[in-house]
């Protein structure tokens, strides 16, 4: 292992370690908009191994969120203790990925992305109508946690908090993996990847299966937080939006990129609104455009450019 990398994993335990005491210093207001800040780097590393590393845009990802949401909360309605749902619902996830996936994928560029689009809106419609089992559109409740406010924002911030580091960690080790290869070169030419033997099919489904696993397990993690959940609102196409901005300003096709994307537009939001209630969205539109024609490869990708221009300046001073 080289030294660069021994220090940039010294500096990401120091991170967590610095995470995992930062409640003690912060307001629950701060506390909810980090744990939020959490959620959606999440959110977004699913959507980076499909659109980041694969090349397939999911907009219809939030359907995953919805339901591990709604799953825990009918689960936890009958009786099933939230540990034992949260697995429940990311199986359930995954099937439903598989089984959409298997044909959805076949399609490619933007009529993938409708599909997805189109299937969140069908699953929305059922929950919806499924008055008896889901609420329907009013909404339902889930158990609250019978402990002071403090301590259940601290619960589900170290909860957020360990799913996105587990989340990131994963996705460091498939990328690097065999696998990670195969649907790295799906993205490259994916008639190639097929002419060299990759099975594309079976790694696409795969992805999205493990995309819907982890954004199943925030859905979860959130339905149980906010302890009161409605279909137009887990389910809501505003979350994949959100999320590609996220991955795209953070810079897709790297590890650290949905996190870093996920501090700067959650962050920015809540500047925004704080500052300029009745303008908010216009303001953040226009931080967003601002960001994107400074780092047009987000974050990651110009950092990255940077140091590899240094590296070539270095090189040919020491040539000369």
């Amino acid at each position: 292992m080289s030294n660069n990398k021994k220090v940039n994993i010294f500096l990401l335990i120091i991170a967590v370690v610095l995470f995992i005491f930062l409640p003690r210093f912060l307001s629950g207001y701060w506390v909810r908009v980090i744990t939020t800040i959490f959620m959606y780097a999440v959110i977004a590393q699913g959507m980076n191994i499909m659109s980041g590393y694969m090349g397939y845009l999911p907009f219809g990802n939030a359907m995953f969120f919805g339901i591990g949401a709604y799953v825990t909360a009918i689960g936890m309605s009958k009786g099933l203790p939230f540990l034992v749902v949260v697995p429940l619902a990311a199986i359930i996830a995954i099937l439903f990925s598989i089984l959409l996936g298997i044909p959805v994928l076949r399609l490619r560029g933007h009529y993938f992305a409708i599909a997805t689009i189109g299937m969140s809106a069908a699953i929305l419609s059922v929950v919806q109508n499924a008055t008896e089992i889901t609420g329907g559109a009013m909404g339902t409740t889930l158990p609250i946690i019978d402990k002071a406010p403090g301590i259940t924002y601290n619960y589900f911030y170290l909860a957020m908090l360990g799913l996105m580091v587990i989340t990131t960690l994963s996705l460091h080790f498939i990328i690097k993996s065999r696998f990670g290869f195969g649907i790295r070169s799906i993205k490259a030419n994916e008639e190639a990847a097929n002419s060299m033997g990759i099975n594309t099919t079976y790694h696409k489904v795969v992805a999205w299966a493990i995309s819907a696993f982890f954004t199943s397990i925030a859905g979860a993690l959130y339905a149980y937080w906010m302890s009161f959940i409605a279909p137009d609102e887990v389910f809501d196409v505003m979350i994949a939006v959100n999320t590609i901005v996220i991955m795209l300003i953070g810079g897709a096709g790297s590890i650290l990129g949905p996190i870093i994307g996920a501090f700067i537009i959650e962050l920015f939001t809540e500047v925004a609104w704080s500052a300029f209630l009745e303008y908010h969205l216009a303001v953040l539109g226009i931080i967003i455009i601002i960001i994107v024609f400074f780092v047009p490869k987000g974050v990651t990708g110009t950092i990255g450019d940077f140091v590899k221009r240094r590296k070539l300046r270095v090189e040919k001073k020491v040539s000369i």
